[in-house]
This record gives structure tokens, sequence and C-alpha cells, in this order.
């Protein structure tokens, strides 16, 4: 997030549309898209832009001024898409980033970017089970930079982001947990979007990508330098809608 380490805005575009065609022609996934908006460029990390349930929508609340209006953007678009239970936080929250749900299980992350306080108002809304967790890496600032929900028995956790307390609750409710290195760490090799047998991944997470494979899953490499300058990857990039 650093003005010395400018963003070459032909190879993001490119790799982001190399992202849309994995995941669109790839993998056959149905993806929707919402347009950009002149000065906010974060509107591109729309694991941001809310939390979907079912056809309930939690909002964000950006604690940085800077992305406070992406909320009106997202919202307008959900209601133009028949989205009508919709609910925005009092406390900071900013959206799929920091909030996945593990089968009907809701882990929650916090501090960085999202108040705890939010995860019972999410909860009373949603009506779900939440599990808060405890971030304590400042360069993992969001959840899903730190922990892949891979399917409704695993995940995969950058063990030196959280808290012990956090790490043993997921310990207490997970079957199996995969832990990632330091290098596949830093290459956001966590920030990744699964279906559950087929997962894609930024390209610099070699490690991780070995152990998917080994777990019988097919694993899609991506390029993602470009995002990961701003903070973002895979998952960043993505919401996804139920």
């Amino acid at each position: 997030m650093h003005t010395d380490n400018p963003v070459d805005h032909t190879l993001a575009s490119k790799q982001w549309n190399e992202l849309y065609d994995t995941y669109a022609n790839k993998l056959n996934w149905d993806v929707s898209l919402i347009d950009p908006v002149n000065g906010l460029p974060d509107m591109v990390f729309t694991a941001n832009g809310a939390l979907v349930h079912g056809k309930k929508v939690v909002l964000p609340t950006f604690r940085q001024p800077d992305r406070q209006p992406e909320t009106a953007k997202f919202e307008a678009w959900f209601r133009s898409n028949g989205y009508s239970e919709i609910y925005t936080p009092k406390y900071d929250f900013e959206g799929e980033g920091d909030a996945l749900f593990w089968n009907d299980i809701l882990f929650a992350g916090f501090p960085w970017r999202s108040d705890k306080p939010c995860h019972a108002e999410i909860a009373d809304f949603l009506g779900v089970r939440v599990v808060s967790l405890q971030l304590t890496d400042p360069r993992f600032y969001h959840l899903d930079t730190a922990l892949t929900i891979v399917n409704n028995t695993t995940i995969a956790v950058y063990p030196k982001a959280f808290s012990a307390d956090s790490l043993k609750i997921l310990g207490e409710i997970v079957p199996n947990i995969i832990e990632a290195t330091d290098e596949d760490a830093i290459a956001y090799g966590l920030n990744s979007a699964s279906d559950g047998s087929r997962i894609v991944i930024p390209e610099g997470a070699i490690n991780l990508q070995q152990q998917y494979r080994e777990r019988n899953m097919k694993v899609f490499p991506v390029p993602i330098s470009e995002f990961q300058k701003s903070g973002g990857g895979v998952k960043c990039l993505t919401l996804f809608l139920q």
C-alpha cells in the first residue's frame, strides 16, 4: 500500500481478466460484476463490500474514510439485484474480508479492520453462530488474508496471524487444519477461493498448492502481484453470493 511501489495498471487489468476467466470459463462459476466508480479504487476488492447469507446482506461500516463511500454503491447493487433484507452494523465491519462461513458457523475476525462488538450485531441479524477470532499480526489485517475455507471439513490458516486462544478454538471446531508457511502467507496464499474441490490461489503460494493437490483438489494458480501491492489477493477480489 505504499506509493513508492506503484501499480502497473496494464498488468493489473490483465491479472483481473485472468482471474475472471478462471472463474467464469475454467470453473464455470456464475459471476456477477459491479461497476467501478471513479475515485473509489478499492471497490475492486469486493469481498469487503458485504457479507451475504441467503437473501440477507450485511453491508460494511468502513473504518477508513476513503472507503466509506463504497457502502452506498454496494447497497444500490444489492437492492437492484433483488436483495431487500439489508443491515449496516453500528460498529466497524469490513464484510467478507473479515467474516467467512464454514458450514453453519461464521468465523469473524478482529481488531484491525472490524470491531469485535459487530459480531453480536451480525449474529442477531443473520441468526447464525459467530465465532470471534483475534488477529495479531497487522500485516494480515483481514481474516481472509490468514484463513481459507477449503471445504466442509478443512480450513487453512497462517498460525502466526492468530492469538493462541483463537487457534485453540479453531482446533476444537474444525476437523482438519492445514498450516501455511511464512512464504505462502506472504504470497497471499490464504487469500484464496474454493468451491470445496477446486481452489483458485495466488501462483506464489507453492507449498499450499502442493498440499491441496495431495488432498485431490484441482488447483488453479493465478498471478496477482499488482493487487498484492494494494494489500489484496484472489479472495479480496471476490465476494461470494448465496
